[in-house]
């Protein structure tokens, strides 16, 4: 196999999902061990990387579905729940094997060799791996053997090595691995394709299927192996562990919290993946605004605001659908994350006047977070991004700005250029950063919301 190491090629531009979860060292105070270990600190340690399906962060929140899973288990025992984000996938049978954390996190598939290294819980959930390539009418590839001489790009020192030489094996001819240096996660390699950088590489299909969301020129139908179980990695010695796991697994995977754990993450991304494909929606300006203009009026008229900015934001999060659905269980008009909505009093349920209005209420709060921006429209700039990515996320592209010497009072070819960086490991893994990879669509978001809402103000 002609295995060659490919140049990187990001930026130099710092972000920072490396000091969202800083690495620690555990501390040995005693000798015991396993369960009783973790009992003893209070603490359950998870090795884990940042990712949709392990952990990530929005909205000053931890979110992603192993995570979920580990925190109703660290619930469950009593004790509270710390990540250890690791960058280098061989990394993480070191550290769990050396005493430095207590569960693997990281989407992994049970295979035989990984099995003489490490136990694992029982599976929580399955799945294939598969082909990631760009959508075409030409050049997509389902024939696997049209894979000879081709360039595939995985992380370095990742597990899909093993499926290529398989593949290799079955069509009996060579496919030119590219290696990637700095260990950029399956959604950072995935982002690359999309955006042209590379032809092809392997992901996890229950990964690639949310990337799908984010990237919708990405093909993910070409299967590269037969379903596989996925679980949780534990040290061999620790058998009450995982007895207490696999129990708690057990009866979780057969509750309501589970079922509504999946349809969270997995089953609303057809039905309104708009909000977040990086798409450019101002093409059609003079769309017409909505049969709830009314209620926009009345809340935006009670903080002094312009109401066609509020539906303007309505329109981008769900084409003004009060019972939408979104990636994360995000729901309603506004999409309210459900960390969030309580607060402003909001429910999957609620009327459209309260859903409405409750995001004028989040939009007005937002806005006076960014009270030292003095330029009016750059605010309200700064505002959506807050809205769509978090104010952390945002404020990381801030500080990259000051330390790059871009102007972090100024959103346009400033701030924003620099929320793009926050999905390169380059920059989310260093400092300044303090909030993980950010890959969501802030730019485009921001760039649509403001246009749309300019041209309705400058045609009324």
């Amino acid at each position: 196999m002609n295995k060659t190491i490919a140049i990187s090629i990001f930026g130099i531009i710092l972000f920072g999902c490396g000091t969202a979860v800083k690495e620690q060292t555990i501390k040995k105070v005693n000798k015991k061990k396993d369960l009783e270990a973790i009992l003893d600190r209070d603490t359950l340690i998870v090795l884990t990387e940042n990712g949709a399906l392990s952990y990530y962060e929005y909205k000053d929140k931890y979110l992603g579905f192993e995570y979920e899973i580990l925190d109703s288990f660290a619930r469950h025992i009593g004790v509270e729940l710390q990540l250890i984000d690791v960058a280098n996938p061989a990394d993480f049978v070191r550290k769990l094997n050396a005493g430095d954390g207590d569960v693997i996190a990281c989407n992994k598939p049970i295979h035989m060799e990984d099995k003489k290294l490490h136990s694992f819980s029982i599976p929580y959930t399955h799945s294939f791996e598969v082909l990631v390539q760009r959508k075409s009418e030409d050049s997509v590839i389902r024939d696997i053997s049209m894979l000879k001489d081709k360039s595939i790009y995985i992380r370095n020192k990742s597990s899909f090595m093993n499926r290529i030489l398989h593949l290799e094996d079955e069509i009996g001819e060579n496919i030119n691995v590219q290696s990637m240096p700095g260990y950029p996660v399956a959604e950072d390699l995935i982002e690359m394709v999309s955006r042209g950088e590379i032809n092809f590489t392997i992901a996890m299909e229950n990964t690639a299927r949310i990337e799908q969301a984010c990237h919708p020129n990405i093909d993910i139908s070409t299967l590269l192996s037969v379903r596989q179980n996925i679980a949780f990695g534990l040290r061999k010695s620790d058998e009450k562990l995982k007895e207490k796991l696999d129990y708690f697994l057990d009866d979780f995977l057969e509750s309501e919290a589970y079922k509504l754990l999946r349809k969270k993450y997995f089953d609303y991304m057809e039905e309104t993946n708009f909000h977040i494909e990086e798409l450019d929606s101002t093409t059609n300006l003079n769309i017409e605004l909505s049969k709830y203009d009314e209620l926009f009026k009345a809340s935006a008229l009670k903080r002094n605001w312009d109401w066609r900015f509020l539906a303007s934001i309505a329109y981008q999060e769900s084409r003004y659908n009060p019972n939408a659905r979104g990636f994360g269980g995000a729901y309603g008009m506004m999409q309210f994350m459900p960390n969030t909505g309580p607060s402003f009093g909001v429910f999957p349920d609620s009327p459209p006047a309260v859903q409405i209005d409750a995001g004028m209420r989040y939009i007005d709060q937002l806005y006076n977070q960014w009270k030292h921006i003095e330029s009016r429209e750059q605010r309200l700039k700064f505002t959506l991004a807050s809205y769509n990515a978090g104010k952390g996320h945002v404020e990381d592209a801030v500080r990259l700005a000051e330390k790059l010497g871009y102007n972090p009072l100024v959103w346009d070819d400033n701030v924003e250029l620099m929320i793009k960086n926050l999905s390169i490991p380059e920059f989310y893994r260093n400092s300044p950063v303090k909030y993980g990879a950010y890959r969501g669509p802030a730019k485009n978001y921001v760039k649509s919301i403001y246009s749309r809402y300019m041209s309705w103000k400058l045609n009324e």
